[in-house]
């Protein structure tokens, strides 16, 4: 009999549901997008209005972002995916073609910027619960650690390019660059009308157990009343609270800390941070899917036991050291931890919610990456009164209190499985 592991170790692209398929593509197009805009625009829009009201209107797109996301996820498991899914497409089309006019040769207006990029700050927010619900209506269990693995690597050759199309483009170019990504918004636009089917239907159990006369509040109460999940929620925000401590603390106690000669050269601390980030890219690039079948065949606690160990041991020592060497080799292993925990960690997420309420359990896991964003906000302002070598021992205790959080998780999962019969797979 072969075991889901073994299926999962020959799985191909090609044996995934065409929504899937289709969704991996255009989730690309999509992240690539907003990594082209999204980390240009702070700096634009510093210069246009002030840091002070630029970083207001960051701040009100997260919250925007953060609540339409929430009642999108409400919707999505009583309306279905592909509506609220073409709706939020059609808006960001909206959104970046008045980008593009906002900033062409025959407008400049900064008034018209700021509304279409609230405006495809809102589309976003409600794509992203409802794509990851979809995933999970059409993947099975032994598919989606591949399914995952396959996603993160696409998601960060993305974040790769949408940043180096940016660079050139965002501060000479903007137009052509906002009318390049409104054409690539609008192909996705007719993919997902045309091409993706809707997949609440396709569930086996759940579906129309989500009344519509129980609503949003009741809805999101049951959902952070839900004990194994709110100990998913800290556990995630723990761990990738370390990940935004990367650009901040880190990023300024290297430029503050570091100098040293590398194969001869003089490097700033700037220039460790840079190489530090192109290491973790490009090993992502490089290694992620080869990598993610390979570990596929170990049990998930085993893998989410190393790779927290060695995503957390590698975060310690860029707390704290200056010697160039250990901190290129601690890239290397945050990254491959990184590399081991992250799939595994989407796989439980996907385990554990109920069928009829998917899409608001994934919109609520997103919150938990806006929690970790203020905790790596909040690293910056401790690590100005602490030391390094105190930092680095509450990145230990951040990193451990994740794992055995997801660990408990895990046995827990192990346990019921145990008790369940076993289906006859001849």
């Amino acid at each position: 009999m072969t075991s889901g592991k073994e299926e999962q170790r020959f799985m191909k692209y090609a044996d995934l549901h065409p929504n899937i398929r289709i969704r991996i593509i255009t989730d690309f197009f999509t992240d690539l997008t907003q990594k082209s805009i999204i980390p240009f625009m702070a700096i634009y829009l510093s210069t246009q209005i002030g840091a002070g009201l630029a970083g207001l209107l960051l701040t009100v797109n997260i919250v925007a972002s953060m609540i339409v996301g929430l009642w999108a996820g409400y919707w999505s498991d009583r309306i279905g995916r592909k509506k609220l899914m073409v709706i939020a497409q059609s808006l960001q089309v909206m959104a970046l073609l008045g980008l593009a006019i906002a900033n062409s040769p025959w407008m400049d207006s900064i008034i018209v910027t700021c509304l279409m990029f609230l405006l495809s700050s809102l589309s976003s927010g409600i794509t992203v619960p409802i794509a990851n619900a979809m995933i999970v209506d059409v993947s099975s269990e032994h598919e989606r650690h591949y399914v995952y693995g396959l996603q993160y690597w696409t998601t960060n050759v993305a974040v790769t390019f949408g940043a180096l199309m940016g660079g050139l483009f965002f501060e000479s170019f903007r137009f052509l660059l906002f009318s390049l990504v409104c054409l690539e918004s609008l192909a996705t636009l007719f993919i997902l009308i045309f091409m993706i089917r809707e997949t609440m239907d396709k569930r086996e159990s759940g579906y129309g157990d989500a009344p519509i006369q129980r609503n949003i509040l009741k809805t999101y109460w049951a959902v952070f009343q839900d004990k194994r999940f709110m100990i998913f929620f800290t556990a995630t925000v723990l761990a990738v609270s370390l990940e935004f401590q990367l650009d901040k603390y880190i990023a300024v106690r290297l430029k503050n800390e570091f100098t040293a000669q590398l194969l001869g050269s003089d490097i700033s601390g700037l220039h460790m941070f840079s190489l530090i980030m192109v290491i973790n890219t490009v090993m992502v690039a490089l290694v992620a899917i080869p990598f993610t079948r390979w570990i596929g065949r170990f049990q998930s606690r085993s893998i989410m036991t190393v790779g927290m160990l060695l995503y957390t041991a590698g975060f310690t020592v860029l707390a704290f050291s200056n010697w160039a060497w250990l901190l290129i080799s601690s890239a290397i292993l945050l990254t491959i931890g990184e590399l081991m925990y992250a799939p595994v960690r989407q796989v439980m997420l996907a385990g554990m919610i109920p069928d009829s309420d998917r899409a608001a359990y994934m919109a609520a896991d997103g919150l938990s990456y806006n929690a970790a964003a203020l905790l790596g906000s909040l690293g910056l302002t401790i690590g100005a009164f602490l030391p390094s070598y105190a930092m680095a021992g509450l990145y230990i205790l951040m990193g451990l209190g994740a794992l055995v959080f997801f660990r408990m998780l895990l046995r827990r999962a192990e346990e019921q499985n145990q008790h369940l019969p076993c289906a006859d797979a001849s």
